[in-house]
């Protein structure tokens, strides 16, 4: 029977209250999230490339579905500005 081991890092606040909400979203804790980790590189002997390569879409998505929630909450506060819709005259 393997013993346990404990791991303590530092790690940034606002980076760990983030990823623990976005991992409770999806069943998971940051501690069976960090034992996949660390079992996948013992399996494959190398950290998995996965972890360097950003998607371009999935980011700008993200950036623009937070933006259009920070809109939609502006709104509901009464804080958005009512525009008038300018025609563009056919040429």
């Amino acid at each position: 029977m393997s013993t346990n081991e404990y791991i303590s890092i530092p790690i940034d606040s606002e980076l760990k209250t983030e990823s623990d909400c976005i991992l409770a979203d999806i069943g998971l804790s940051t501690q069976v999230v960090v034992s996949m980790l660390l079992r996948t590189i013992v399996r494959n002997k190398a950290i998995p490339t996965e972890l360097f390569i950003i998607d371009s879409k999935a980011a700008n998505n993200a950036a623009y579905l937070a933006k259009l929630d920070r809109s939609f909450a502006e709104y509901e506060r009464g804080l958005g500005e009512q525009h008038t819709l300018l025609e563009v005259p056919n040429e």
